[in-house]
């Protein structure tokens, strides 16, 4: 199966139903990554676009909320997910992982909310607000306001994810707290956000599975590791660079022309002293004597 039609096989990870760019993906191998939304993974492709893309073309895969690991199941080589909405990544048996970044955590709610008013929110102003999430996924959150949800319990309602979420948010239903850049991503007019004092940022994972590979695949993993830690193109640590590459190939067609040059040398030195041997009636005597020196090789 090729990458494009692993691809389109499980449309259910993508974050959205635009798949034509993936019709054509793969027929070069490369490297595929995929990322979760609100990722802003543009520095690193670029860099490797820059460096890698004569030698390993990146396809790059935007994924559903939480769908990184199932995307490594499916067809990515390597994704960038939300360590707290896939915990399992941090499973050091099953994955590779290291941490690029921490995110910092903001509250959504609508524009004419009370707490607006607020630069930042404290953890303990929400300690009676109903939150659109499940209390295990701020766990900050769940210790405050674990006697008042006990007092007044409510039901979630049905969400498939955040983008619902926030649909609920701009109808009064409640609140959400979620990094910076998943309110940036699903962003409206009608709803803003505050930072939230009091919780710890989360961690954003770049993850690959714990597998043997060929060499050259392990490589470029590992180029891309490289990139994300800020290696420059003049490392010499990995797969080569574009740039590197090149001048490789420069160095070895330079060698075999130099080969070449000495290889009709010597030829044009034997005829010249077997046309002289003739001329001069000497040529038995000069074959008589590669003969020899031929069969003195040998031995």
């Amino acid at each position: 199966m090729t990458l494009s039609e692993a691809i389109l096989n499980h449309p259910h990870l993508l974050i959205d139903e635009e798949t034509a760019r993936y019709e054509r993906v793969g027929k070069v191998p490369g490297l595929c990554i995929g990322f979760v939304p609100g990722i802003m993974p543009g520095k690193w492709f670029n860099r490797w676009q820059q460096r890698y893309s004569a030698i390993a073309p990146l396809t790059e895969v935007a994924l559903a909320e939480a769908h990184g690991l199932d995307a490594l199941d499916a067809f990515a080589d390597m994704v960038i997910v939300r360590a707290e909405d896939e915990p399992e990544a941090r499973d050091k048996k099953k994955y590779h992982a290291i941490e690029l970044y921490r995110e910092q955590l903001v509250v959504l709610m609508p524009k004419e909310h009370l707490l607006t008013v607020l630069d930042e929110v404290p953890l303990a102003e929400l300690s009676e607000e109903f939150l659109l999430q499940a209390p295990d996924e701020v766990p900050e959150w769940a210790e405050i306001s674990a006697d008042y949800r006990a007092a007044n319990p409510r039901q979630l309602p049905h969400m498939r994810n955040r983008k619902d979420a926030v649909e609920l948010i701009a109808a009064g239903v409640g609140l959400m707290i979620a990094p910076l850049s998943v309110a940036r991503f699903y962003h409206r007019r009608d709803l803003t956000h505050r930072p939230l004092k009091g919780a710890d940022e989360r961690p954003v994972l770049l993850c690959w599975k714990r597998q043997l590979r060929e060499d050259d695949r392990e490589a470029l993993l590992q180029d891309f590791v490289g990139i994300t830690r800020g290696r420059t193109a003049a490392s010499n640590r990995g797969s080569d660079s574009k740039e590197v590459a090149l001048e490789k190939q420069r160095r070895q067609k330079e060698e075999a022309k130099q080969k070449r040059q000495a290889a009709n040398t010597r030829r044009e030195l034997e005829d010249r002293k077997k046309r002289n041997a003739r001329k001069n009636g000497n040529l038995r005597q000069y074959q008589s004597q590669k003969g020899g020196a031929a069969g003195h090789k040998k031995k």
